[in-house]
């Protein structure tokens, strides 16, 4: 017998109601009982949160791209439609922002934490100005049309 689906239903009703729970947990047992919990423990929840989200990520997926081989990539993917140059090229500037937010937002030092939402207010022309000149319109909607 087989059965035909007619309509996906997405629900990040699960996440949702985890990470609320995270966050009443926070707040109302930070005095005494959030003490009893290890950080590694803790560092453990925040790491498997962080590994589980991977997966539908497209910057992620992009990135293991660069390990594949063209021939490899799955049949319907839109990553067919743009040249394999264009998708690391796309990647790399990706990361090379991810990489300077990182750099901005970590920094042990506090005068240069305060730059960061302007670092994050220049990315704005650099996708919309330079970003097009590197890579056609027709490539750039396929690698970050809106779904």
């Amino acid at each position: 017998m087989y059965s035909r689906i007619m309509n996906v239903r997405e629900t990040r009703l699960a996440s949702l109601i985890a990470h609320c729970m995270i966050l009443v947990s926070m707040f109302f047992l930070i005095p005494y009982p959030l003490q009893l919990i290890p950080t590694s423990v803790l560092h453990g929840l925040f790491l498997y949160m962080a590994l589980t989200s991977l997966s539908g990520n497209e910057m992620f997926e992009r990135l293991l791209l660069l390990i594949t081989e063209q021939q490899a990539y799955p049949p319907t993917h839109y990553i067919r439609k743009v040249p394999q140059r264009k998708v690391h090229l796309f990647t790399a500037c990706q990361l090379l922002q991810l990489i300077i937010l990182c750099a901005f937002g970590f920094s042990p030092y506090p005068f240069i934490e305060m730059v960061f939402p302007i670092v994050c207010f220049f990315f704005l022309p650099i996708r919309h100005t330079l970003i097009p000149r590197l890579i056609d319109y027709k490539y750039l909607d396929a690698l970050d049309g809106r779904h």
